[in-house]
């Protein structure tokens, strides 16, 4: 459903939580993309930072080992 909303109403991001106060819906949208797996954002800032790919791949996909 929230894949919906961003696609109907051009929101950027599919995290997404809607209000209604009786008059108008407001949208409150958080990030970019779809929510899920590693942003290309801030697995850059991680690297910029001296991570290493190992690093942010065990950041983002929390549970796994990298070997």
């Amino acid at each position: 459903p929230t894949a919906t909303l961003r696609t109907l109403f051009g929101l950027r991001s599919a995290s997404v939580t809607a209000e209604w106060d009786g008059k108008q819906v407001r949208f409150y949208v958080t990030g970019y993309g779809h929510g899920v797996g590693m942003s290309q954002y801030g697995a850059r800032a991680m690297a910029e930072q001296g991570h290493d790919y190992i690093d942010i791949l065990e950041f983002y996909f929390t549970g796994i080992r990298v070997r």
